[in-house]
């Protein structure tokens, strides 16, 4: 048997395992100058070598259950299968750029160059039934942006597919991509995107023009069988100012979403960078609304639990904020601390949660363990200098991080942790392009607690070779920016009472600043710091007595 078909055997067991039991081995795919290669990570094992060997690939994509394995080369797309590790499809399609796979797993879309070493005269946008190896659909596509890929979105089910055009969006029943599609109107569209879950939704974003505002719609899907234009009420709408492009993010039951809306201005003048807004839509139109963000600054990140059940934001000027927050209602519940961070993973199955800072940020993470009472404890804390990427494994229980080119030409290779910042493994490379879990399918691998014992504990004292704690040796003087906790990043470091995790406390209500009633905090440059007694430095004191005095001789005269 191969590979994965053991892991499918063994996901068909009994799923009340224990927290300490080895988990199913899974897979880590690596990309390098000389091609992709996948290796086998177990709990005894950190890598082995896989059977699919080395592969000659620019690009590589798994489908959502890790079933097909996708790498796009100069001439040709490849898919194999990594069940029997075999070439399933090669498809000629030179000049390829970007590939993505259904949910589903059932159809392929391909986008090529639109020029001579591509796709040359023929339409560029083109999507193929992984199993026939037929070509379904094509259309042409001249530019392209990677931030509206996929143009051809499915939906979970694979049954329908939409795409977003010239003041129309259209939808394709998938088992007569060769009929008339459905094209609802919506004028001046700039961005659709289609929701996950058993009954989809779609959502529009039309930009501000001529002093009009923009605007967000959700729509549901035109009956089947409907064919031509059509015009429908949104079931949901929100109006936008100062906001020029859009990112939606769908719960993963494809009930509600949350917009992040950019500018690239900022009226304030407080930021080089523009500004960015956050609002909460459902679906069906019973709440839209800015989500409370109770610091200013921008958003950093927003992730939804796999649960559907709640988000986290990561906002603010640093030290930024994390707040989690319910996914029904849009309303603070917990924190998780203020830091330098500026990024926020989900486990797949919503049980720990990964709080870190990468990019121009030292590279701090946190991990939190998701209680049933909904609180978050803090398991572990530990640092990953120059990490570009992290990813969750299938299981839950590791943590990929990697530093990869061309972000970083430097220190590359990846390292794998465990759920409460331990180092388990560290792999270096001359140069790493690319470093990723395989996907699992569903049911897999079970939903673990945390073991028993397993909550690290940091601690400044070195131990003697006989146990005890070894004094501290005096070690030469560093000015204060430089022993901040996080190297020169002085200004991201939270207060004690701000850094640890809590259930959320509105601004004013006596938690976490300390400030209490609707007492004003007075208000000036960034890191300046206020004395008592009204703000008064010793020499005006000193000042203020004389003039008392003076002003009680006079009146004594």
């Amino acid at each position: 048997r191969t590979l994965f078909s053991a892991v499918r055997c063994a996901a068909r067991g009994p799923k009340m395992i224990s927290p300490d039991a080895p988990s199913l081995p899974m897979q880590i795919l690596e990309r390098t100058p000389g091609g992709a290669r996948m290796h086998v990570h177990t709990s005894e094992t950190m890598l082995s070598d896989h059977p699919l060997g080395n592969l000659k690939t620019a690009s590589t994509l798994f489908s959502r259950d890790g079933r097909l394995l996708a790498c796009l080369g100069s001439e040709d797309v490849r898919i194999y299968d990594t069940g029997s590790n075999t070439v399933l499809r090669s498809l000629p399609l030179p000049g390829a750029v970007a590939m993505h796979f259904s949910p589903e797993g059932t159809f392929i879309e391909i986008y090529q160059k639109a020029n001579a070493s591509g796709a040359g005269e023929e339409k560029n946008l083109s999507v193929w039934n992984v199993t026939t190896g037929e070509k379904v659909y094509a259309c042409f596509q001249k530019s392209f942006n990677s931030l509206s890929w996929p143009y051809l979105q499915f939906s979970a089910d694979d049954k329908v597919a939409c795409r977003a055009v010239s003041n129309e969006v259209h939808f394709f029943d998938t088992d007569k991509f060769d009929e008339s599609a459905a094209r609802l109107k919506v004028p001046q569209v700039a961005l659709a995107k289609l929701s996950p879950g058993a009954d989809p939704s779609v959502a529009t974003f039309v930009p501000e023009k001529k002093g009009i505002p923009g605007s967000v719609c959700i729509y549901s899907p035109p009956p089947t069988g409907t064919e031509g234009v059509i015009e429908l009420q949104p079931t949901a709408r929100k109006a936008f100012f100062r906001v020029n492009e859009v990112d939606f993010m769908w719960a993963p039951d494809g009930k509600a979403v949350l917009v992040l809306g950019s500018c690239d201005v900022d009226v304030t003048n407080q930021s080089y960078y523009g500004e960015t807004s956050l609002v909460y839509m459902r679906a069906d139109g019973q709440i839209d609304c800015k989500v409370p963000l109770d610091k200013e600054g921008p958003v950093h990140e927003a992730k939804w639990s796999p649960t559907s059940e709640e988000f986290v934001v990561v906002y603010g000027y640093m030290p930024a904020k994390a707040t989690i927050f319910c996914g029904k209602k849009c309303e603070p519940k917990y924190q998780l601390g203020a830091g330098p961070h500026n990024t926020v993973r989900w486990n797949p199955f919503g049980r720990f949660i990964l709080l870190a800072g990468f990019g121009n940020l030292p590279g701090d993470m946190k991990f939190f363990d998701r209680k049933q009472d909904g609180k978050y404890k803090l398991v572990g804390a530990t640092r990953a200098a120059c990490a570009v990427t992290a990813e969750w494994s299938p299981d839950g229980r590791r943590l990929l991080t990697a530093t990869i080119a061309p972000r970083l030409n430097v220190d590359n290779g990846f390292k794998i942790w465990r759920y409460n910042g331990d180092l388990l493994y560290h792999e270096q490379r001359e140069k790493l392009y690319e470093a990723s879990w395989a996907p699992a399918p569903n049911g897999t691998h079970a939903d673990r607690p945390i073991s028993a014992g397993s909550v690290r504990k940091e601690t400044d004292e070195r131990l003697a070779p006989d146990g005890t704690a070894a004094p501290k040796k005096a070690g030469a003087y560093k000015p204060p920016h430089a022993t901040s906790g996080s190297g020169n990043f002085s200004l991201a470091i939270a207060k004690a009472e701000d850094a640890g995790p809590g259930k959320y406390k509105a601004p004013g209500s006596g938690g976490g600043s300390g400030n209490s009633g609707n007492a004003k905090t007075p208000s000036g440059p960034p890191g300046a710091t206020f004395v008592e007694g009204g703000g008064m430095s010793a020499s005006a004191k000193k000042n203020a007595k004389k003039r008392a005095a003076s002003k009680a001789k006079a009146e004594g005269n």
